[in-house]
């Protein structure tokens, strides 16, 4: 039990913190200071009653008032007052502190409001300090056991912990066992190694990370006062709980600088006990908000921020907005088309984002073109649709470009990229089958769900049957579970492998239950193979084999994420896993189905990055991301008519013209993202623009870059673009960065250089007609130039100042080619917009 002396440290220590806090954002406090305390209408505090079973716990009050109808957190500045500091005293931020049994009340008040609280202490003495509820909880909120410090897999200095204390069994033998016991003293807590250390009195390489008179510090100390003599193993079993974090999700107006959480965890037996002083605290976007280590999110500027709780294996998040002032522009007239549509328009709303207006004709069929097809419209395409006045011309258009084979060609790359599709890992036979295959699929339209179940199940000779591809790049259990959850749940469960997810739920023992699906798997050479050449792989299931734990040596039953062990039925286990994995109500897949095709039109997922779903990193639009997971599985995962249901959405055909209302927002979509068109659109667009197609070495004339089946195929173009080598199962291999080396190769590139001026192109083709007949019409060149390239006609600026530089010219071949230059160069060429 914590003595009078302790408790008096305790409460000291906390008041340091609580300073130590608010010096360390001098500009916001300032700023802060500089208001008066804004009225509210009314006063809310949560528990509105405590009951402490005894006298190491504490609780952390959340005070709210309301504002001009939103939140607004007051745990700092409200009045708090103990009417019997016997019982209960109120440390700053709103922490209530046990001091002896009995009942009172903590009295709250801001402004003419007031609430009461009331509180009660048992007399009860503590329980034994919790080894895994306690003491690790209080080393990883203090980053002892953090990645870079003792929790680095060989530790540091010759003392190792687990990472954030996921092997309690293994930490209890480094701290109470290894080099003899010698880092505790029983006798004497705070003169144990330990705490020397942690406290600074001994040099140590990870600096001050305790005070001698904190609430951890004290905590560590009645924990070894009270372990003797030292037990062979961890002397406790832990009990199942829940964590909460309250409010889970809070919008603040523009006035609203800061909010107080709560973090509560909830065991089987219905016992609550608040940890808010033992967890471990993140922000998701330290640019919009910081928070302290007792759970104080600060703004830092307008926008969303995840915070996430960690205590003892279990993660809570909790969603904050900080509004931004009332927007300055009027909501433009906008059609609504349908749910997609609905949803977003309701969360700008909420944000105060005001969208652009719709995109013009021409950018719009740029964009959709590329989008689905990987491709410009040609000049003829894009007269047409300029010409038409079809109300319906849009919708007509989306429906045609997505049952052309370009978009079986364009959307097989994008599975090809995360399937592995490069003859380093598949051979070169292999590439070629497998990407053709992956590109029939796609022009057949097979059901996603369908597509995944396939890859998952496949068997035999990775030439005579492609899909077996698949497991030429992951060779071991562990890492086919990592690559079909990254690949197909949009997940990173890696970490897991040595230890539980400190970003995510998932255990060691998760990650080991899903490899164990992938245990029974082998390797053949053949049935083709030359040495010199190339090599076929032969994938063949086994009938028996486990996957042994490596921390506790047994074998691994298999077991989906979030599930309980499965039964074997005789069946290949894997199809026990796709049935799974591709299930209607299956949590994850389609959720990551969706994301993935939402950031194929878009340039950035509903989550980002596509593959890294977890609690905190949440959706830009939660409840859009529900809706097209849920229609997705209706439609029986038909990729084109969920993109049909996208592409005709008013957000999709949104313009990337911002303004005063929306030049902030990289998040939302209330306008379209400019971005880098990928290499291979890029070359390809190239070529379409000239009329000099690139030549593919080894493969027939016509061939797009977009249909290029080898990941290895060196062309230095496409390598200066970012083309991946699909090496790898994360999306961040496609590289997205503008570079040096791309700038020089569009200003002075050979390639470029060729395709403009090589014989047969574009403007070869238009002088040779002109030379037969009266005067050029230059202004039909212009026009040509700007449709083939920017997909839209001249502004009438343009072409006069164009055609007179054309009249005007001694050399009118070498001119054009300088103007078809400097349109490749244009940003509305080189970029989707």
């Amino acid at each position: 039990m914590v003595s009078a002396s302790a408790r008096v440290r305790l409460g000291g220590w906390l008041l340091s913190s609580a300073v130590t806090v608010a010096c360390s954002l001098p500009c916001l406090n300032a700023s802060r200071a500089a208001h008066a305390a804004p009225e509210v209408t009314g006063l809310d505090v949560t528990p509105a009653e405590v009951r402490f079973a005894h006298l190491r716990q504490r609780v952390q009050l959340v005070v709210t008032g309301v504002r001009q109808g939103h939140p607004l957190d007051l745990t700092q500045q409200a009045e708090l007052e103990s009417t019997d500091l016997a019982v209960v005293r109120v440390l700053p931020g709103g922490v209530l502190l046990p001091v002896g049994p009995g009942r009172a009340d903590v009295q709250v008040r801001y402004g003419p409001w007031s609430a009461r609280v009331d509180v009660e202490v048992a007399a009860a003495a503590a329980p034994p300090v919790s080894f895994t509820l306690e003491v690790l909880p209080a080393l990883t909120r203090s980053g002892c056991n953090a990645g870079r410090c003792h929790g680095a897999p060989s530790g540091k200095g010759g003392f190792a912990l687990s990472l954030r204390g996921y092997d309690a069994q293994a930490d209890w033998y480094q701290l109470t066992r290894a080099l003899g016991g010698r880092r505790l003293n029983l006798a004497d807590p705070p003169s144990s190694l330990l705490l020397l250390k942690a406290t600074a009195a001994l040099s140590h390489g990870g600096g001050q990370r305790l005070l001698p008179n904190d609430p951890w510090h004290a905590l560590l100390c009645e924990w070894m006062g009270g372990i003797s003599p030292v037990p062979l193993r961890v002397p406790e079993t832990q009990q199942p709980f829940t964590l909460e974090i309250f409010p889970a999700q809070r919008w603040l107006d523009s006035d609203g600088l800061q909010q107080q959480l709560r973090v509560t965890a909830t065991f089987a037996d219905g016992r609550q006990e608040d940890v808010t002083h033992l967890a471990l605290f993140s922000s998701s976007r330290d640019e919009v908000a910081q928070v302290s280590p007792l759970g104080l999110v600060e703004r830092m500027q307008a926008g969303e921020v995840a915070v996430a709780a960690q205590y003892a294996h279990k993660t809570a998040s909790a969603t904050v907005v900080f509004l931004p002032p009332p927007p300055p522009v009027a909501w433009p007239d906008l059609p609504l088309q349908g749910e997609i549509d609905r949803l977003v328009f309701e969360r700008w709303r909420a944000l105060r984002l005001v969208p652009s207006k719709l995109a013009d004709d021409a950018t719009f069929l740029r964009r959709v073109y590329l989008d689905t097809c990987g491709m410009l419209p040609s000049v003829e395409e894009v007269r047409a649709f300029l010409a038409s006045q079809d109300p319906y011309k849009r919708e007509q258009i989306i429906d045609t470009l997505l049952n052309r084979p370009e978009h079986a060609s364009w959307w097989a790359l994008k599975w090809a990229d995360r399937l592995g599709c490069n003859q380093r890992f598949v051979g070169k036979i292999g590439a070629l089958k497998y990407f053709r295959w992956i590109e029939h699929q796609m022009a057949a339209g097979l059901p996603e769900d369908e597509l995944v179940r396939r890859l998952i199940t496949a068997s035999g000779g990775n030439y005579a049957q492609p899909a077996a591809s698949f497991y030429r790049l992951p060779r071991t259990p562990e890492d086919r579970a990592e690559h079909v959850v990254q690949v197909f749940l949009g997940m990173r469960i890696g970490c897991a492998r040595c230890h539980n997810h400190p970003g995510d739920s998932w255990t060691q023992d998760d990650y080991y239950g899903l490899a164990a699906f992938f245990a029974r798997l082998k390797y053949r050479d053949g049935p083709f193979y030359n040495h010199q050449y190339d090599k076929e792989e032969t994938v063949l299931p086994l009938r028996g084999g486990e996957l042994v734990h490596p921390r506790t040596g047994q074998a691994v039953r298999p077991r989906p994420l979030g599930g309980g062990p499965l039964e074997d039925d005789g069946r290949d286990r894997r199809d026990l896993l796709a049935e799974w994995l591709t299930a209607a109500n299956n949590p994850y897949f389609a959720r990551a189905a969706v994301n993935r095709i939402w950031h194929a039109v878009f340039g950035r997922g509903l989550v980002e990055p596509v593959d890294d779903l977890r609690s905190s990193n949440p959706a830009s639009h939660p409840q859009l991301l529900a809706y097209l997971a849920a229609e997705y599985a209706a439609m029986g995962f038909e990729h084109r008519r969920l993109l049909r249901e996208i592409l005709n959405s008013t957000v999709y055909q949104l313009s990337s013209e911002t303004h005063e209302g929306n030049a902030a927002d990289d998040r939302y979509f209330s306008h379209a993202q400019v971005r880098l068109l990928s290499a291979e659109q890029l070359l390809d667009a190239l070529g379409q623009a000239t009329g000099n197609a690139e030549k593919f070495a080894g493969f027939p004339s016509g061939l797009r870059a977009v249909e290029l089946p080898d990941g290895e195929f060196s062309h230095r173009f496409l390598q200066t673009f970012g083309r991946p080598a699909r090496a790898l199962s994360c999306a961040c291999e496609r590289g997205e960065d503008t570079t040096l080396m791309q700038a020089l190769e569009l200003v002075g590139g050979r390639l470029i250089e060729e395709k403009i001026r090589g014989g047969g192109g574009r403007l070869d083709r238009w002088f040779a007609a002109a030379n037969g007949g009266q005067q050029p019409d230059f202004a039909a060149l212009v026009e040509e130039l700007y449709l083939a390239t920017l997909c839209r006609r001249p502004s009438e600026a343009e072409r006069a100042a164009l055609v007179a530089q054309l009249e005007q010219s001694s050399n009118p071949r070498q001119t054009a080619e300088d103007v078809l230059w400097a349109l490749i160069n244009h940003p509305e060429f080189l970029f989707q917009h």
